[in-house]
């Protein structure tokens, strides 16, 4: 179908250019997102958003804030923070220095929730934590807090 065709060519593009690499993304997702960003842009086609994100970094930061889901919340997944605290923590137990790094984390709730579980297992006075994610706008808040 020439619709996934055009979907290939654009997120290899952006691989090849940017470095940002969604190729192995839930394919039903990142078309939903694509069709609707070559919506916002005034497009017709995916390969017109090709070229204008090729050639336009503005059009390529829009993309990203929109292909991205900021998506977190508190103990967003019980069963891992389950998992974590009776599998992982005894192991983290062995070590002097815990650095974790949550890639991906939007605004932090999770990173929060982190945060809290290793202080209830006296560990968090042995951790760094580090957060980022690819969306600017979040991320720039998120440094905000972590760094107060």
């Amino acid at each position: 179908m020439l619709e996934d065709i055009e979907v290939d060519l654009l997120l290899e593009g952006i691989y090849r250019y940017y470095g940002f690499d969604f190729r192995n993304y839930s394919r039903v997702s990142i078309t939903r997102r694509i069709s609707y960003i070559v919506g916002i842009e005034g497009l017709k086609t995916i390969s017109a958003l090709q070229d204008k994100v090729l050639h336009d970094r503005k059009c390529m930061e829009r993309f990203l804030l929109n292909v991205s889901v900021n998506v977190t919340s508190m103990f967003r997944d019980p069963s891992f923070f389950l998992a974590l605290r009776s599998l992982v923590i005894p192991i983290l137990r062995t070590y002097p220095f815990i650095k974790i790094w949550h890639a991906g984390c939007s605004t932090g709730e999770e990173v929060y929730s982190m945060a809290i579980l290793l202080q209830e297992e006296g560990l968090y006075h042995r951790c760094r934590l580090y957060a980022t994610d690819i969306n600017e706008r979040v991320y720039v808040k998120l440094k905000l807090v972590f760094s107060l």
